[in-house]
Parts: structure tokens; sequence; C-alpha cells
């Protein structure tokens, strides 16, 4: 059986891991045109080099922006945002491998995050930069339609109130979708949606105040029933990024719960403007708060830092990783997979197919 699984793997360019993983991918500099999706161990630091790339022609990734894992499957959903397409690989997937499905139909456009909910059978996507669209989970190629669509809004409080969402989670509790959006105002906002919302509808609710500003990232932790946002502030020469934890159920103006800010953070932003903010993600197997910083034009002053995600205050993070070891361009939004091996899984330690 063991040696059936390990074939099975090998055949689709995967591995089991040996522990936990983090996953990067993002934007390639002006001088290329593809940029890989990076795996590294769940605590490496430092310049630790990834323990495999998913990457090459076979991949058909050109910008890995944002992924999400999902366990029933076994799988990974990676929105590849100029490649206009969510691609589906084996969680372990590694090298120049194909995907084992590609969502791509013209309806989806560019597309900058998504997140698939099993129970429901269905896949929620940011499509065009402007609305959720929501499509079969297992929907494959260019013509699957959606089956459902929260229309673009266009104007500040316009019905929908989606403008140019770019982040994206799900809200198993409240059955809601939430993303995180420029305002017609110039402001960021979170916005949330009944899953089963379709065409020109109101929200259900929208967090918005000096607490969402400047907003660059978004995650959701279903058990603890929080939701997190990574925003930017400038203090006189002081710019740094900083994490807001919210309940889950907030609206309106509501304040966070507590907030990750401080120097012992490392969350400090140098003043170029080419600096900033990329990405925020969540590894609900580790309890950990992600945070990818990057720069245009500077691979070399990319980090990835870990927070524990009950942190509160001016913490250090439990982890850095840093420069050019996460890529040649600018950073996505980094996610997790968890170390999912059963107790007795021993093949590739001790070499033998054993009972």
């Amino acid at each position: 059986m063991r040696v059936r699984m390990l074939l099975g793997w090998m055949l689709a360019g995967a591995l089991p891991a040996a522990q936990a993983e983090i996953l990067i991918g993002g934007f390639p500099p002006f001088e290329q045109t593809t940029h890989p999706l990076s795996v590294f161990a769940s605590d490496a630091t430092g310049s630790a080099a990834p323990l495999r790339r998913l990457e090459g022609p076979a991949t058909q990734l050109l910008t890995p922006a944002f992924g999400v894992y999902e366990p029933g499957e076994g799988v990974i959903y990676v929105s590849d945002f100029y490649g206009e397409a969510v691609r589906v690989y084996p969680a372990r997937a590694g090298g120049d491998v194909a995907p084992l499905r590609v969502l791509n139909p013209p309806s989806l456009s560019q597309t900058r995050a998504s997140a698939p909910v099993p129970a429901h059978g269905e896949l929620l996507v940011i499509s065009t930069n402007c609305c959720i669209y929501t499509y079969p989970i297992d929907g494959d190629g260019a013509d699957v339609e959606p089956l459902r669509r929260i229309n673009w809004g266009g104007v500040q409080g316009s019905l929908t109130r989606l403008a140019n969402p770019f982040a994206l989670t799900y809200l198993p509790a409240s059955d809601e979708a939430a993303v995180l959006d420029y305002d017609g105002d110039g402001t960021t906002q979170i916005v949330f949606h009944a899953r089963t919302a379709n065409g020109f509808v109101a929200p259900t609710r929208v967090l918005k105040s000096a607490h969402t500003a400047n907003a660059r990232g978004m995650a959701h932790d279903p058990t603890a029933g929080t939701l997190m946002i990574l925003a930017e502030e400038t203090t006189g020469a002081d710019r740094h990024a900083l994490i807001r934890i919210f309940d889950a159920a907030a609206a309106g103006t509501a304040a966070p719960l507590r907030t990750i800010a401080g120097p012992a953070t490392q969350l400090s932003i140098p003043s170029s403007t080419s600096y900033y903010p990329t990405g925020l993600g969540y590894d609900a197997d580790l309890d950990r708060i992600m945070v990818a910083i990057s720069s245009n034009g500077d691979p070399a002053t990319n980090r990835l830092l870990v927070f524990d995600a009950t942190a509160d205050g001016d913490v250090a993070p439990l982890q850095v990783i840093e420069g050019e070891t996460l890529g040649p361009g600018t950073l996505g939004t980094p996610f997790a997979v968890p170390d999912v091996r059963e107790p007795d899984d021993i093949l590739l330690r001790d070499g033998f197919d054993g009972p």
C-alpha cells in the first residue's frame, strides 16, 4: 500500500512532507515573466533555502500571488494573477509539474484570491479585480460558468460596496465571504456578503474606520473567531506595518481586540514608497500569523515574518525568513500546508514498506 502511495506522489511531482511548510509566491521582476512558488520548512529562518519550488513551463504559473490549502482533497488552490487562472496542485507539489486542473473562464480574468468551501462544493474568488464570483469547486477549463456573481459597485456608497477588492476569506460560522476593499473615497474597508448572495445586493455588514485604514492583507481564524488585517502606518519619520485582530463578528467602527506593533516586531518599513507590506496569512495548524514585506526591484530586502496568533503588543516574531531566497520579485501572500502524515508513515525514514 505504501509503495503505491509513494509512486502516486512521485508521479504527481510531490512527496509527503517531513514537516509543516510555509509557501509563498509573488510577482516577477520586470525583466522576467514568471515567479516561482517557494516552499519552506515551517521553522525556516534567515536565508534558509526553500525545500523545493513549484516552477517551470508545465506548471503554467506566471504570478502565484495567493494560495490556500484545502485538506479534504489534499490540494492547494493558487491564484495566478497575470495568468488569469486558479490552478490546483497536489499540496506537496514541486518542480515542473502540471496542475491537476485549471479554472480559467473569461469571466474570471485577473484574480487576486480564492476561498474553497468544500462543504457546499464551491470556490469563492475575487474576479476581474471587482467582484466576488462563485464557481464549482471542481471547475476545470475555460467553459466553466459562475454559479453566482456579486457585482461591482463602482462608486462610493453603491449597493454592493465592492470597488476594488484585493483580499478574500470565508467565514464558516456566519456563512459569509469577506473582502478587503479600497472604498471609493480612497480608504480601505472590510465588506461582508452572504455566501449565497447574487447580483447587485447589499452587504451583510461593513467594517470601516481608522482601524482599517491602509490595510494590505487579511486572514481569518475560525477557531478563535477572529479576523486579522495587516496595515501600514506612518508616524513622523517612522513607517511600519502592524497587525490588528478583530472579533470576526465586528462591524461598523468596532475597535480591534488587540494589535501587534512596535520596534520588537521588526515590522518597520523603509521610508521609500517602493517598500510595502504585501500579504497576511494564517497557519491554522500551528496557530501562527505570517506577514510578507517586499520591495519593487530589490528582492534582497524581502522578508517573511511569523508571529504567534495569540501575540499582543510589541512582541518579537517567532522567526524571520529574508532575502532573495524568498523569490526574485515582489512577494505575494504567504500560506501554510500542515504535516498530514499518519503516525506510522515511516516509508521515507526506513525505506521499507512495513506492515
